[in-house]
């Protein structure tokens, strides 16, 4: 068990480094998906997901310091109250110590007991309680009351009422924070609620665009041409622009979330957390996985006798051309005709109907990276 303490301090003491360690890592990954051939959303996403994975355990060992420390500050109003009422008692200060160890303070509990080991090999007070203060330095409220109890010790003065007064002031003080959080909670849930109004207006943005892209691509909608001189905007583009939009909309209204309701931005780490989790969720669900979008048309659809039929098809995902993407014609008399796009999305197959009058039912479907869409088109046939 002590083998694991001291591991554990070592890490805390080393999470910087270890940290830096760690950081190319992610950039790696996303060097090595985009030789692969994966597209900018895919490295974009592996880099921005393992820059947070590095970052998480430091950040969190931070979390966890700054909650243990919180902790501490609440208990710590409690054990000046004993430490009083002891030396009210007629106990010397390394007495009450000794006797306040025995009780439960939550986290403050273990540093009292190391305060008590060092007055119990025979170090001096102020040494002892120098050692103490060091120890939970990082609260600003504990430090600046030790100091005071230390200069009562050495200016000679009524160290019991001194421990008395601190004892209300502090906990006046913890109160005071208590009500402030609680006020600043509304604030809290007005920020939750900006941030899924953002993803839900960024889920939207998304979903209008699609559609329009789609058009810009294949150039023309129900007859009319869309295609102009201009550079053609790319799907691409703006889902990773709204990915790392989200995310830094995240990260920043957690922290944000921390220091409004504790004046600590490491305490925003839990919102940031929830929010981070949100914002993945959201894109994996409905923005990053690839949508098939497909045109068909037949011409003539109504033709005399040994007179052939025209298919033609453009396929795109995400707006971008479905190149190379399986085409699947079954004909009446259930044969299949199997054919891919080319680079431009884009299939052509002349059909030669049966040889009889009547009105014949055609299935077509494209399959492009698991996503498939169907199509029925009916041809009459006549002399």
């Amino acid at each position: 068990m002590g083998r694991m303490k001291i591991d554990l301090k070592s890490i805390k003491k080393k999470k910087l480094f270890y940290t830096l360690i760690a950081l190319p890592l992610p950039f790696i990954v996303g060097f090595i998906a985009l030789f692969m051939g994966a597209s900018s959303t895919t490295v974009i996403a592996l880099i921005s997901l393992g820059l947070i994975l590095v970052v998480i355990p430091s950040v969190l060992v931070s979390f966890w310091e700054y909650r243990e420390i919180k902790d501490a500050e609440d208990q710590f109003p409690h054990f000046l109250s004993d430490l009083s009422q002891s030396s009210s008692a007629g106990m010397t200060l390394p007495q009450s110590i000794d006797v306040a160890a025995t009780s439960s303070y939550g986290k403050l509990t273990k540093y009292i007991q190391k305060l008590n080991v060092w007055l119990s090999w025979n170090q001096t007070f102020p040494k002892a309680w120098a050692r103490f203060t060091k120890l939970l330095g990082k609260s600003v409220l504990i430090r600046r009351v030790n100091t005071i109890i230390l200069e009562a010790v050495h200016s000679g003065g009524d160290v019991k009422k001194t421990l008395g007064a601190l004892a209300e002031d502090v906990a006046l003080i913890k109160d005071m924070e208590s009500e402030r959080k609680s006020i600043m909670q509304q604030q809290i849930i007005i920020m939750y609620i900006i941030f899924f109004v953002f993803i839900a207006v960024i889920v939207a943005l998304y979903k209008i665009l699609s559609p329009i892209l789609y058009i810009q691509q294949i150039g023309a909608f129900s007859g009319i041409s869309l295609q102009g001189g201009g550079p053609q905007l790319s799907i691409e583009y703006f889902r990773n622009l709204f990915f790392l939009m989200a995310m830094v909309e995240a990260i920043c209204a957690g922290l944000l979330a921390g220091e409004i309701s504790e004046e600590r931005l490491v305490a925003g780490i839990k919102h940031v957390l929830i929010m981070v989790s949100v914002t993945v969720f959201v894109f994996f669900i409905f923005i990053f996985p690839s949508e098939l979008s497909v045109e068909v048309s037949i011409f003539p659809t109504e033709v005399p006798i040994d007179e052939k039929i025209t298919i033609l098809g453009q396929a795109f995902s995400e707006g971008a051309p479905a190149a190379g993407a399986s085409v699947s014609i079954s004909e009446p008399s259930g044969d299949i005709i199997s054919l891919f796009t080319d680079n431009a999305g884009e299939f052509r197959y002349s059909w030669e109907p049966p040889q009889a009058d009547g009105e014949y039912l055609l299935k077509i479907s494209v399959e492009f990276e698991g996503d498939i869409k169907s199509f029925s088109r009916t041809v009459i046939v006549n002399e």
